[in-house]
């Protein structure tokens, strides 16, 4: 058992991990290295002086308004100029995770199995991975949205535990919801809607450098990836499991 645990886990996480890594690489390490020009007050999206530009005219207007998206542009390129070391260690980091959620997920496969539950292959292994998805980044995300550098947070603390009452309450939610009676079905939809009922922690006034803009345009692609990452991760573990079952 614990061989096929440890093997299924671990190529599981190996693939889908690096799968991962390419996502981030291609659609959200972009936005975030942008973000971070604008953290560090080399961009700004209010374009300069605005109040200037207003009592000059349309056709200064114009011109400035050329001069200022040659200067992000330059900004941009500027910040893609990330070192190797930094997408190494994020490959690695992101690798690494993945993995660990891998682990997570076949010692939730060896329980159902145990307890007769479900029997697992391909199809149940990424019911479990969406299901992970759900726990730790879509209902999450209804309260705390993925966030960009410069965004506006809540204390770090706070965030930490809504977070963790968030992903427990939504396994334990969405389990009873799979194999509960219908009382415990009712509870277990309870258990998901609580921590949105307790409130996730805001800040008290949203003065973050990010353009909202390219906040929701991280937000909506980090929820992408990270469906699609768990999609992948949980049909490859039940495909391994089920092949090192059969084997073994």
């Amino acid at each position: 058992m614990l061989k096929t645990l440890l093997a299924s886990a671990l190529f599981a996480g190996l693939i889908a991990g690096l799968f991962a890594a390419g996502l981030q690489q291609a659609f959200l390490v972009p936005l975030i290295t942008e973000a971070e020009l604008y953290e560090t007050g080399q961009l700004s999206h209010f374009g300069g002086d605005a109040a200037a530009t207003h009592e000059q005219g349309a056709g200064t207007a114009a011109a400035t308004h050329d001069h200022t998206a040659h200067d992000h542009a330059t900004a941009r390129q500027a910040g893609e100029g990330d070192s190797g070391e930094r997408t190494v260690l994020t490959v690695l980091f992101t690798v690494l995770t993945i993995c660990g959620f891998g682990l997570i997920t076949v010692a939730g496969f060896a329980l159902a199995e145990r307890m007769g539950l479900a029997r697992v292959d391909l199809r149940t292994g990424l019911l479990f991975g969406l299901a992970g998805y759900a726990a730790t980044q879509l209902m999450p995300g209804l309260g705390l949205s993925p966030e960009l550098p410069g965004s506006a947070a809540g204390g770090l603390e706070e965030r930490q535990l809504w977070w963790i009452m968030t992903v427990v309450a939504t396994l334990a939610g969405i389990g009873l919801l799979a194999w509960g009676n219908p009382v415990l079905k009712l509870a277990g939809a309870a258990l998901i809607a609580l921590p949105h009922l307790v409130g996730a922690p805001h800040p008290e006034e949203l003065t973050g450098v990010v353009p909202p803009e390219l906040a929701a345009h991280f937000a909506a692609r980090a929820l992408a990836v990270g469906a699609l990452t768990w999609a992948a991760l949980g049909a490859l573990a039940g495909h391994f499991w089920s092949r090192e079952s059969a084997a073994g």
